[in-house]
């Protein structure tokens, strides 16, 4: 399915400041001044207008940069104009063959990066539109993610009260906090009525998102207001290296494993120009394959900054190259920084693992534990 897409060149105004528990966010809101060029996007008195006369949905994207590992919140109270209980719309597809449409949908996209992203919909139906004895009319609200144009279901909920169920205004939002997804809707309030925690590699590589809104074929949003609000607190950097891995869960994976690379490494010895980098610990790691190539995950041995480590945190990572058992890496010194400039790993007859530093003169050697106790 073809998405259109529309970038607004809308003017952020900053709000001010409030708290939410013991974490402040930066409140900006949309006054779309910059819309009225666009003949799909129509100021009407204080509302923005867009109607999508075709059968792909159109995404609106804000030009906001968000930092993907800052708490953020983002809501639209909207209106879908195109929701009257028993009437169709049309759209036309890129042939120009005219389709019908009972049931139409808008909401929003968040974290929207290299053409994928999240999404909630609000989409109203009817039971048993011509049999009033038993019809009832409801709104499910659909959280979704779609990669490069495919699109998966991650849950749904349907509303029956609390929620203007025509043409009126409701509220649809989403906060995403530390990895938890919380999706929110209500006719005057946001209600919480889906969550869910994100793959913790749902983000990686990736250096800040977007959010936007979406209006499904045939539907007609109005759009009164879009807020974003973001963190202004720096994320606690030892949670963004959390993995799901425990001990429990590495000796279940690495007894299936059929990667002589996967399992236990325990440090060996070290050459190290200790004017450039110190040793931060006699480390036990473990290597865990990736489809890039291995997450190195501490289990123990931790000396400098003992108490910022504990076991399943995310040590470092290889990424492949195209010399065989030669990766390219980053490694996570005591203090929870990255160390990435020039830093390569290698293998040595399969039992011996060579993290070097150049810059620094440094490396650090592990040796596979071949048998545990």
């Amino acid at each position: 399915m073809k998405l259109v897409f529309l970038i607004l060149a809308t003017i952020t105004t900053a709000l001010g400041c409030y708290a939410q528990s013991t974490t402040s966010y930066a409140t900006a809101y949309n006054n779309f001044a910059q819309l009225n060029h666009d003949e799909r996007a129509k100021i009407n008195g204080k509302y923005l207008e867009l109607k999508n006369g075709r059968t792909s949905p159109t995404i609106v994207l804000d030009t906001t940069r968000i930092d993907p590992y800052r708490n953020y919140k983002y809501y639209l109270h909207f209106a879908n104009l195109h929701n009257k209980e028993g009437h169709s719309y049309k759209a036309l597809d890129d042939n120009g063959k005219s389709h019908s449409y009972s049931s139409t949908s808008c909401g929003i996209v968040f974290n929207y990066h290299d053409d994928s992203y999240w999404s909630v919909m609000a989409q109203c139906d009817n039971s048993s539109l011509f049999n009033e004895s038993v019809d009832e009319r409801s709104m499910t609200i659909t959280l979704s993610k779609v990669t490069k144009g495919k699109t998966q279901v991650i849950k749904s909920d349907r509303l029956t009260d609390a929620i203007d169920l025509t043409t009126g205004f409701n509220y649809v939002g989403v906060q995403v906090a530390d990895g938890n997804i919380s999706v929110m809707a209500g006719e005057n309030m946001l209600n919480e009525v889906l969550t869910y925690s994100m793959p913790n590699e749902e983000l990686e590589g990736t250096n800040n998102v977007r959010v936007g809104y979406i209006v499904g074929p045939a539907a007609a949003i109005a759009i009164e207001r879009a807020v974003l609000s973001q963190s202004t607190v720096e994320p606690n950097p030892a949670s963004l290296l959390e993995t799901q891995w425990t001990r429990e869960a590495l000796d279940r994976h690495f007894a299936q494993s059929k990667n002589p690379y996967e399992g236990y490494w325990t440090y060996l010895d070290r050459d190290m120009e200790d004017t450039w980098l110190k040793l931060g610990g006699r480390y036990t790691i473990a290597l865990v394959e990736t489809t890039s190539g291995y997450d190195l995950i501490y289990i123990d041995g931790a000396q400098v900054k003992k108490s910022l480590w504990h076991q399943g945190m995310k040590k470092g990572e290889m990424k492949n190259t195209i010399f065989t058992d030669n990766f390219t890496g980053t490694w996570i010194d005591a203090t929870l920084e990255p160390i990435s400039q020039d830093v390569y790993a290698t293998f040595e007859s399969g039992v011996i693992l060579t993290i070097k530093f150049p810059v620094y003169k440094s490396q650090i050697r592990f040796s596979k534990v071949l048998e545990r106790d």
